[in-house]
């Protein structure tokens, strides 16, 4: 009896045990899933949202929980920047056109969403020679930079924004990242988590 007993007591165990399995590995998989960092392929549902949630913003979107993220340094003073994935681009765009008394067109928004590139916009001088992007060993080099032209003009008192863009097909949306800023003498490194940016 006491043999039997032990026996039915080991079998409701081993159940317990891998009920207790299933469920922390479903738990896992659906937070997994629903972590997607940097968002390559926006559904209509986030689309809408966004542009909500940008409308809602004027004058202040760089101060959300949604931008927060997705700014590194002093943004938008001289020395720092933002990472520009499609959703947040798309947050700006709208929180921009409200405040200006206009809607965004199907034209701005389908264009956004086309876009291939994520784009790093950095506020800074001429000495910045190139911006690139580092997951782990994965070094990137951007595949295309915009400066525009200081004219001579001192740096330091005339900050321009320059973009350099990453095609996301060599970026992991959901690493942590260093932006290295290489300027003419010395370089910046800012770290900012991919997972956290939408």
């Amino acid at each position: 009896m006491r043999k039997l007993f032990l026996k039915e007591r080991k079998i409701l165990y081993i159940k317990k045990v891998y009920l207790t399995y299933f469920f922390i590995s479903a738990l896992f998989l659906t937070l997994v899933n629903t972590s997607q960092g940097i968002e390559v392929d926006p559904t209509e549902e986030q689309i809408d949202k966004i542009i909500v949630y940008g409308g809602a913003h004027t004058g202040e979107i760089f101060k959300t929980e949604l931008l927060a993220p997705a700014i590194f340094g002093g943004w938008p003073d001289f020395g720092g920047g933002l990472v520009k994935s499609k959703l947040i681009n798309l947050a700006v765009m709208s929180a921009m056109m409200k405040r200006a008394k206009k809607n965004l067109t199907e034209e701005t928004i389908n264009e956004i969403m086309a876009e291939k590139d994520l784009t790093i916009s950095y506020r800074g001088g001429a000495d910045v020679y190139k911006i690139k992007l580092k997951q782990g060993t994965n070094l990137i080099e951007p595949k295309e930079m915009i400066k525009p032209d200081l004219g001579g003009k001192d740096p330091a008192k005339h900050a321009v924004f320059i973009v350099a863009s990453f095609p996301f097909s060599k970026l992991d949306p959901n690493a942590k990242t260093s932006i290295v800023i290489v300027k003419d003498f010395g370089t910046d490194k800012y770290e900012v988590d991919f997972s956290n940016i939408k």
